[in-house]
């Protein structure tokens, strides 16, 4: 009888097929897997390589944003600049502007001494007169307070040139504003002799200072002015002359009456004469229409000159006087 076989074996046929199988399959599945892998090796270096040029661009962004903001600070430094410079060009051309104005101006102020020197030096030539009534009848209306002050401040020297012409000089002024000015339309000053009354006559001047508001026309009460003036007390035997001063016409219902007046006046004896100093004003500008017409027909019915100079006042009441 055999003895049976009691050694145990491990590795069959069945086993070692297991195995291979298995060793088989993990190789299989290594080939299948490992393109795989190189894949997502390759994908993770992209993705590194992707980030790293978008924090380049990020950079690249932000410089860029640095230098946007510096050349619109560098605009707008050469803006202001600009400006600054433009303004300064400005400032520059205003001054050379207001040279220009100044030196016109001196160029007509020097012309108009020119043409008083050359009044003053016919002086010499001219009879005296031994006596002279002298009227000045003035608009004291708001527009015209320059040239009440300017006409106080010749008023001094004036007289002087006057006194040296006329043995015996009396002056009188009539002011006169518009109807509903107050607190009053006429104020007068009755003649007086310049030798004793000098300083009476220069404070009347002075004292003219314009209303506390203006009319709602734009003519004045030039009329009620002349009305007074011829009404004043005139020596028969002295040179009678009236000189209006003003920048607006008598009202147009009055003013036929006005020239009337003048003429009447101007027909009353050798001698007698009314003159017109028509002085164009900013309101005059702004408002005015016929004024200086009305006043060289004044002046023509007054028997008279007209001027229409405010700063030659000297001369034009010069002229007034020694007018034939």
């Amino acid at each position: 009888m055999k003895r049976p076989d009691r050694s145990y074996s491990f590795l069959t046929m069945s086993a070692l097929d297991v195995v291979a199988m298995a060793t088989g399959v993990f190789v299989l599945i290594t080939v299948i897997l490992l393109p795989y892998y190189l894949k997502e090796f390759d994908a993770r270096e992209e993705t590194e390589r992707t980030q790293a040029a978008a924090e380049e661009l990020v950079e690249e962004a932000e410089a860029a944003r640095e230098a946007a903001a510096e050349a619109a600070r560098r605009a707008a430094e050469a803006e202001s600049e600009a400006d600054a410079l433009e303004a300064a060009i400005a400032t520059l051309v205003a001054r050379a502007a207001a040279a220009r104005d100044q030196a016109a101006t001196l160029e007509s102020q020097a012309e108009a001494d020119q043409r008083e020197a050359a009044a003053l030096a016919t002086l010499a030539t001219k009879r005296v007169i031994p006596e002279l009534d002298l009227i000045f009848i003035v608009d004291a209306s708001s527009s015209m307070a320059r040239t009440i002050t300017r006409m106080s401040r010749a008023m001094r020297g004036l007289v002087r040139i006057l006194e040296r012409l006329v043995p015996s000089l009396r002056i009188g002024f009539v002011a006169y504003r518009d109807y509903d000015v107050p607190p009053w339309v006429t104020r007068r000053f009755v003649l007086r002799p310049t030798k004793t009354e000098l300083d009476a006559i220069l404070g009347f001047a002075a004292a003219l200072g314009p209303p506390m508001s203006g009319g709602t026309s734009v003519s004045e009460a030039l009329y009620s002015g002349l009305t007074e003036a011829t009404m004043m007390p005139l020596r028969p035997g002295a040179k009678q002359v009236l000189i209006v001063i003003g920048d607006a016409a008598a009202h147009p219902h009055e003013q036929a009456s006005t020239l009337r007046l003048a003429r009447n006046f101007a027909a009353g004896g050798t001698g007698h004469s009314l003159s017109a100093l028509f002085v164009e004003t900013a309101a005059f500008l702004a408002y005015g229409e016929g004024d200086r017409e009305f006043f060289k027909r004044l002046a023509e019915a007054g028997g008279g000159e007209f001027h229409e100079r405010a700063g030659g006042m000297t001369e034009a009441v010069l002229l007034s006087v020694l007018a034939e």
